[in-house]
């Protein structure tokens, strides 16, 4: 490979403000409940958000004051601003802040233990302290607890929305993506064919038995992590049944670079199931095999051939972390700047890989909304980040691999420091953490679950849209157009001008708040101010 275009990353300055990592804390699993692609993709530009803020100048008393995000939608209605830790060396350029009386703020970790680096030195930024008891909290980070989500106040937020494992299991996500693809077989082509071997596994025997001596598949357990249990195996494998395994088709043809297999990790956050709101992280991370790709059978078993997570290669005798030409990992920013001197245009890669988040998400979201409706009055608590594997073949066509509940957050390299801890920061300040007194936490109020009528949306317009609507169709859809406004450097998927109705078609079943939002779109006047 080049050499590294990441000197900013490894700089003096850099270096001697981070501190030293720790060994952190890893989170254990969560238990669980749980061709050729479609050409019609997002054009890039159509996801940027042109909305532009004052800069407000204002001097802040750090003991008595904080600067808070304003809502230009709602009066006094603010969230917490969470500024870039200050190792990160950057600033925020959209603001909107006007400064508060200082209140404290209380995150909470699972059972009180540490969770990675970033996500504290982000909650440290933004003047978080940690709590170990009280129920005072505004950010909760670890499993879903059925109980404690029952008991939320509406200002607090929790990152895992019930259900999550309908998309962060590897065999719930085929089963739900399979689905759409049995309606939808050339939007949904974006999946290696998979078996489970139990439902699957006379099939599997099947293929396996008419297949030719070159096939490969890849084994992998069906909740596993990190790369653990993965194995390549041919036809001459011999497999047993087994509720705990899948096998995918191999993809022998992966795209290389220098000669080297690897994959895209893609950063994506849900901050609602419904109406569902998507967004993708600008940067990721490019992660690579340790050694030159080959699928000669004496190379079969190699794991630093043929598997590219991190927690794998950097076993390799190979892995240097400091070496672009033998390093694991790279940007998103600087693996674009790659395939453009390869000749290779990266948009036409990652419209692809945005179109096929935003169909996943429509394949899962029947089995999301089930479960939400048991937790309709908290339905605005939850968030997601989920971390999308994608694959890129020799004829740059995208695949998903695998969809991550709890991407790892391990900062032990550099460039996982600036990238995840960015990502951290831009997902709080999106997300809206609501600044709030007592007084407003004892009054806010619970909404109720209220059946619309779709055909009532044919009558609302930018006149009428106050009088027609209730206030959970209001608030809702401010709270949709506050998020685009505090973007940072997440895009917004769905809903937007572009893709709200080019994606209906692929909806089970049509929802109200999503076509509201259509409507409003659509019509391409303020219904608020």
């Amino acid at each position: 490979m080049q050499k590294s275009q990441n000197q900013h990353y490894q700089s003096q300055s850099y270096q001697n403000k981070r501190r030293k990592p720790e060994k952190l804390f890893q989170e254990p699993q969560l238990e669980t409940q749980s061709d050729e692609s479609d050409t019609s993709i997002i054009d890039d530009n159509d996801l940027e958000q042109q909305t532009q803020f004052r800069e407000t100048s204002i001097t802040l008393n750090q003991d008595q004051f904080q600067l808070v995000w304003k809502s230009p939608y709602r009066t006094d209605f603010y969230t917490i601003q969470f500024p870039y830790p200050e190792m990160i060396f950057d600033i925020r350029t959209e603001q909107n802040l006007v400064e508060k009386a200082k209140v404290t703020l209380f995150y909470k970790f699972k059972n009180g233990k540490r969770t990675s680096e970033c996500i504290e030195e982000v909650l440290k930024a933004a003047g978080f302290q940690r709590t170990y008891n009280n129920s005072k909290w505004l950010i909760y980070w670890g499993k879903f607890n059925q109980e404690r989500c029952r008991n939320l106040n509406q200002y607090q937020k929790i990152n895992h929305f019930p259900g999550c494992w309908s998309i962060g299991r590897k065999d719930n996500l085929w089963i739900n993506v399979s689905k759409m693809k049995r309606k939808f077989p050339k939007e949904y082509q974006f999946i290696p064919n998979t078996y489970l071997l139990n439902t699957d596994f006379q099939k599997f025997e099947q293929i396996q038995e008419k297949a030719n001596e070159q096939e490969l598949w890849i084994k992998k357990p069906v909740c596993s992590a990190r790369g653990i249990g993965i194995k390549v195996i041919n036809k001459t494998t011999k497999l047993q049944y087994n509720n705990k395994y899948l096998v995918m088709d191999y993809i022998t043809k992966p795209h290389l670079i220098n000669s080297y297999k690897y994959d895209l990790r893609v950063y994506v956050l849900v901050t609602s199931v419904d109406p569902l709101r998507i967004y993708m992280y600008k940067d990721g991370l490019a992660r690579f095999a340790t050694e030159t790709y080959s699928i000669e059978p004496q190379n079969q078993d190699n794991k630093f051939i043929h598997l590219t997570n991190y927690s794998i290669n950097k076993q390799s005798p190979n892995f240097n972390n400091n070496q672009l030409d033998q390093q694991s990992k790279i940007s998103h920013k600087e693996y674009k700047s790659i395939l453009l001197n390869l000749g290779i245009e990266p948009k036409l890669i990652f419209k692809q890989i945005q179109d096929l988040i935003i169909k996943t998400f429509i394949a899962v979201e029947p089995h999301l909304m089930s479960q939400n409706e048991k937790y309709y009055q908290n339905k605005g608590n939850f968030f997601e980040l989920f971390g999308f594997d994608i694959l890129i073949d020799e004829k740059l066509k995208a695949w998903l691999l695998e969809v991550n509940v709890s991407p790892s957050l391990n900062t032990q390299a550099d460039l996982d420091f600036k990238i995840k801890t960015k990502l951290i920061s831009d997902m709080f300040h999106l997300l809206g953490i609501q600044y709030h007194t007592s007084s407003i936490e004892n009054s806010l109020p619970k909404t109720k679950l209220i059946r619309r009528n779709l055909n009532d949306i044919n009558q609302i317009n930018a006149q009428n849209f106050k009088s027609k609507v209730n206030s959970e169709d209001l608030e809702l859809m401010i709270l949709t157009l506050e998020e685009q406004l505090r973007l940072g450097q997440f895009k917004c998927l769905y809903p937007n001008q572009k893709t709200v109705s080019k994606y209906d078609q692929y909806f089970e079943h049509p929802k109200f708040q999503n076509r509201l939002i259509e409507k409003y779109f659509l019509d391409g006047s303020n219904w608020i101010l």
